[in-house]
C-alpha cells in the first residue's frame, strides 16, 4: 500500500491554492472596475462633468484704471477685474500664491455669505439661496485645488448642484453636480487612489 502524502505539504499546497483563488479574484474584481470606469470616462463628456454648462458668461467690463492707486507690485503675474459692481481689484501671482488688493493696494476683505450668494447668482444658473463657509482642506473633498477660502452655495430644493466661489476674488472656483461625484468615484477606482482620489500609482 502506497503511503499518503506529506500532511504539512499538502497543508501547504491547499493554502496556496485559497491565496491563489484569493488573489485572482481580487484582480479580477479590479480589472472589473477598470473596465467599467473606462466605459464611463469615454461615453461621458468631459466639459458636462466639469460642470461648464452650469457657469454664465462673464460679461464684457471696462475698468477704469485710473481708479487704481496701488504702488509698486512685485509679481509673476498680475490680473485686473472686477469683483463686485463698481469694485476693482488686483490679483498679484508670486510664488507663494495669490493675494487679493482693492485699488489702494490693501488687501481685500473676504465677500460675506450674501454677496457670494448675488455673485452665484449672476455667476452660474443654480440661482443659490443657501451658503456655508469653507476653509479646511480636506483630502478627496469635491472642492479640493481650490483656493481657500470658498463660499459653498446652493439651492435648498435642488442640493446636488454646488458651486464653490472664491471668497476673496469673487471667481466660481468650480461646480459640482451628481455626474461630476460619479466621475470622481469611478477615478478613484480607476486609478486605486481611494483617499486623495488625485494620486496615480498607487498599485
Amino acid at each position: 500500500m502506497a503511503e499518503g502524502g506529506n500532511p504539512n505539504s499538502l497543508r501547504r499546497q491547499r493554502k496556496l491554492r485559497r491565496w491563489h483563488r484569493l488573489v485572482a479574484l481580487v484582480t479580477s474584481c479590479q480589472l472589473l472596475l477598470w473596465t467599467l470606469s473606462g466605459l464611463y470616462f469615454a461615453f461621458i463628456d468631459i466639459d458636462f462633468v466639469r460642470g461648464h454648462q452650469f457657469k454664465r458668461s462673464s460679461p464684457l467690463t471696462q475698468l477704469d484704471l485710473m481708479q487704481l492707486k496701488a504702488g509698486l507690485i512685485s509679481a509673476s503675474k498680475i490680473v485686473l477685474q472686477e469683483r463686485l459692481a463698481g469694485e476693482l481689484i488686483v490679483g498679484v501671482h508670486t510664488e507663494e500664491g495669490v493675494q487679493w488688493l482693492d485699488e489702494q493696494g490693501a488687501p481685500v476683505a473676504a465677500l460675506s455669505g450674501e454677496q457670494a450668494l448675488r455673485l452665484g447668482a449672476e455667476r452660474t444658473v443654480i440661482k443659490p439661496d443657501q451658503f456655508e463657509w469653507v476653509d479646511t482642506d480636506i483630502p478627496g473633498s469635491e472642492y479640493r485645488g481650490a483656493p481657500l477660502p470658498l463660499w459653498r452655495l446652493w439651492r435648498a430644493d435642488d442640493p446636488d448642484r454646488v458651486a464653490y466661489v472664491d471668497a476673496m476674488s469673487g471667481d466660481v472656483a468650480v461646480v459640482r453636480h451628481d455626474a461630476w461625484r460619479w466621475w470622481d468615484f469611478l477615478w478613484s477606482l480607476h486609478i486605486m487612489s481611494y483617499e486623495d482620489r488625485d494620486t496615480i500609482g498607487t498599485w
